[in-house]
């Protein structure tokens, strides 16, 4: 049974994810997105999608997926749900403290010039430099990492109530 609160748990991640692909596709700039080339552009308009949830929609999902994912991962060995959240509350909120003006420029400069050539390491700088620290994005961060805890609790809750039947 602990297989199929698994699955589940990924499922809900995978339409996360989508969902949070569209807001990237549909309300954002193709020339501000990592791996998309500037010519595919499919942006509506700014916003107009998904509106003004769309600015802080992608770090709700972000954290409650790696809490869903980590989670599924971690289901044999049962870690509990409260240290995961607290973990990816931690990696997330720090992520988005580390773009505020002050510190993103000192994280910039001690950046490594080897970043460069390297897939996913080459846009370090940007990420902090471009990037702008936002006290709803660490409260989107925050209701994120409850509701994946909320959800998790739901599929073992559900998983108990199943085993406890049968």
């Amino acid at each position: 049974m602990r297989k199929q609160t698994q699955m589940h748990q990924v499922i809900v991640a995978a339409m996360l994810l989508a969902v949070g692909l569209l807001v990237y596709l549909l309300d954002r700039p193709a020339d501000q997105i990592y791996f998309v080339p500037d010519w595919w552009e499919f942006t509506i308009g700014a916003g107009q999608v998904f509106g003004p949830i769309g600015a802080y929609l992608p770090t709700f999902i972000h954290v409650v997926v790696f809490i869903l994912i980590s989670s599924a991962l971690l289901a044999p060995w049962r870690f509990q749900i409260t240290s995961i959240c607290l973990l990816w509350f931690g990696i997330d909120s720090l992520f988005e403290l580390a773009q505020h003006n002050a510190i993103a420029t000192r994280i910039a400069d001690i950046v490594p010039s080897w970043f460069q050539g390297i897939t996913f390491l080459e846009n370090t700088s940007s990420y902090f430099l471009a990037g702008t620290f936002d006290l709803l994005d660490l409260m989107s961060i925050a209701l994120g990492s409850v509701s994946a805890y909320l959800v998790v609790r739901f599929f073992r809750k559900r998983e108990s109530d199943n085993v406890t039947k049968q």
